[in-house]
């Protein structure tokens, strides 16, 4: 599929550089046919199209190279030039016989250079203001001149301007809207990627975290029963090896893309290992009324809370509540050892990743202390 855009994409820049450059010649063969049906002077004719040779290798310079990728700014002294140059092709076209109209049509490609290499920002006022400084010009050469007709050529000469400049906008505009949409597309498949890794970092830390808490706490108990009590510190250790190929498991599971964390599971969970713990275990409300999605999100705040308590507090005694309203369910967490916050006074990275999960959901997570309490509390739709 990438191969395929980018194939696209360069077919449709290379059918934009065509027509920027068919236009660039057509009208110059236009103007050059213009002057020779009129057999014109040879200075005038030599002078005209040394200004269009200029013109057009300004054009290719700012214009043809801009589909290839970003051209800069222009610096003023090429502005200045340019500008002179629009000008000065004018002047000669109107200066003996009033009929160079025609010749705005350079005008406007020159002004597209300056559009887009100087004044981006400007958009239409350059357009109309560059326009109106052409027709003026127009203007004052046939008063000088001496010629008739003076206000119908400069319309013409502003009309003409302008709709050659625009005309080059609107031949870019294609190209620059699909190069804005691939960005887009670009950007947000990059954030989806991010995102991902963001998921599977959070999902690695609760496996594992929880995982490697549990084993821990075990193998000290084991520990300690070694001498007083051998058969409970094997029966110990093989639940320290049981934990361990969970979560082999569960990591498998989690890249596969089948892990589940419902409530009812992590409860089981939670049970066995706060009793192992010696900590006293409340738990109240119904887990079956739960959907799907709320049941595996208040799993995950379950398996973080529990991680935390065991890590950082000194809880006694552990309640979960669980309240189901009509459209919203929420769990309450509360231990009796108030957990110590980080040095730097922020949550962990377990907390702010359910934080941000149950906020995407719609829901609402806080996790504080109250009093000589510590409360974890999660509100999700039901």
């Amino acid at each position: 599929m990438k191969g395929r855009d980018q194939a696209a994409l360069e077919s449709l820049r290379r059918y934009t550089r065509y027509n920027i450059v068919f236009t660039m010649l057509a009208v110059g063969s236009v103007l050059l046919l213009a002057e020779a049906r009129e057999r014109p002077d040879a200075v005038r004719l030599a002078v005209l199209v040394a200004g269009l040779a200029l013109a057009g290798l300004g054009h290719w310079y700012w214009t043809v190279r801009s589909i290839d990728g970003p051209i800069g700014r222009m610096p003023w002294w090429q502005a200045g030039v340019l500008t002179v140059l629009a000008g000065g092709l004018l002047v000669a076209a109107f200066g003996i016989d009033g009929r160079g109209a025609v010749w705005a049509l350079a005008a406007g490609l020159i002004g597209h250079d300056l559009l887009i290499g100087r004044f981006p920002e400007a958009g239409w006022r350059f357009g109309v203001g560059f326009a109106a400084l052409m027709g003026l010009t127009a203007a004052v050469t046939m008063l000088v001149s001496g010629q008739s007709g003076v206000p119908g050529q400069a319309v013409m000469t502003f009309v003409l301007t302008l709709l050659m400049t625009y005309a080059e906008v609107l031949l870019l505009r294609q190209w620059t809207l699909t190069l804005e949409l691939e960005k887009a597309r670009l950007d947000a498949a990059e954030l989806a990627t991010t995102k991902e890794r963001l998921r599977l970092a959070e999902d690695l830390h609760d496996i594992l975290g929880h995982a490697l808490e549990v084993v821990s706490l075990k193998s000290e108990l084991a520990s300690r029963l070694s001498e007083v009590d051998p058969e409970r510190s094997r029966a110990e250790l093989n639940e320290v090896q049981r934990l361990a190929r969970g979560a082999v498991h569960d990591v498998r599971a989690l890249v596969q893309g089948r892990r589940s964390t419902e409530l009812v599971i992590e409860m089981a969970g939670a049970r066995g290992l706060l009793e192992s713990a010696g900590i006293r275990w409340q738990f109240t409300g119904d887990p079956a009324r739960l959907g799907a999605e709320a049941g595996e999100l208040l799993g995950r705040v379950l398996r973080e809370a529990v991680t935390n308590l065991l890590r950082h507090s000194d809880a006694t005694h552990c309640l979960v509540r669980l309240e189901i309203r009509r459209d919203r369910a929420v769990l309450h967490v509360r231990n009796d050892g108030v957990a110590p916050m980080r040095e730097d006074g922020r949550e962990g990275s377990g907390l702010r990743g359910l934080n941000r999960r149950i906020t995407e959901a719609g829901g609402e997570f806080s996790a504080e202390p109250h009093g000589n309490a510590f409360e974890v509390r999660a509100e999700v739709p039901r």
